[in-house]
């Protein structure tokens, strides 16, 4: 398994995006909404692919009808047995999830494929993570780095984050930091923050000179830190307070991140360590 699965964990949450009904929304016009969907149907039933992935989603949120995660998968199969990527990949995600059929990640997987195949870049990308965990397929780190290196090529924050990490952890490919780097600052310049995490953590403890940066791993990891409330950014910013030699702040930040998730073993190894160097200097 790898080291760092946060770091390239499946986008799940990405699979059902919003797909937008080219009709009337307005609360008030629910006798509009419903010949909507009805004239919706037909165009679906006639083999619009669009249509039929938009009822999918229709029915999985229930926007205008009940919710109905068999009739979801019903419609987002049409579509994807007719090569829809979208299809596909929204399908893939019903498997995952155990929406509307039995949970299975081999279906899913299967599917992935389909529309990883047609060059969709979230595919790729959850593809590659099933890879890294062999879920749905055998565990393979470098069938893994191919579809990241797809994703990544895509333009996908999360591929190009995903490749980053392969490379920082040596996982499919040689070892290289200084591409790790490069892939991590893609996605940092689409303002993806779980790469100016990791980015800011390999600043900060790198070896590698030309990627060693503390003090710009601290303006890194203090804006991942502002953005969101997660316990390990501020994990982060304590290691790279510790790496430019701000230990007492790097203690504050850390009862900062243990104070969100007591429990967290490595967040009370880091602890101890920057104690120890900060009783030790006074």
């Amino acid at each position: 398994m790898m080291n760092k699965l946060r770091a390239i964990a499946l986008t799940v949450a990405c699979f059902l995006l919003p797909v937008v009904l080219a009709v009337a929304q307005s609360p008030d016009q629910a006798s509009a909404r419903k010949r909507a969907i009805a004239d919706l149907k037909e165009v679906a039933y006639a083999g619009n692919v669009n249509a039929q992935v938009q009822l999918g989603v229709i029915y999985l949120t229930g926007d205008g009808v009940a919710k109905d995660d068999a009739e979801a998968v019903k419609w987002l199969r049409m579509a994807a047995e007719q090569d829809s990527p979208l299809g596909e990949r929204y399908l893939a995600e019903m498997y995952f999830k155990g929406r509307g059929v039995p949970a299975s990640t081999t279906e899913a997987a299967k599917w992935l494929r389909m529309a990883a195949e047609q060059d969709d870049a979230e595919s790729e990308h959850n593809l590659a993570v099933l890879y890294t965990q062999g879920e749905g397929v055998p565990r393979n780190l470098k069938e893994a780095a191919k579809w990241m290196r797809k994703s990544a090529e895509h333009n996908l924050p999360a591929g190009q984050h995903g490749l980053g990490a392969l490379y920082e952890n040596g996982d499919g490919v040689a070892p290289d930091p200084i591409q790790a780097a490069a892939w991590y600052r893609k996605a940092v310049d689409q303002n993806y923050v779980p790469a100016m995490n990791s980015l800011a953590l390999l600043m900060a403890t790198s070896r590698e000179s030309s990627v060693k940066n503390p003090q710009a791993a601290i303006a890194l990891a203090t804006k991942a830190v502002a953005s969101g409330n997660n316990p390990d950014y501020l994990d982060t910013l304590a290691a790279a307070y510790f790496a430019d030699g701000q230990t007492d702040k790097a203690v504050e930040t850390e009862e900062k991140a243990l104070a969100r998730d007591p429990e967290n073993d490595s967040y009370k190894k880091a602890m101890q360590k920057y104690l120890a160097v900060s009783h030790g200097s006074k």
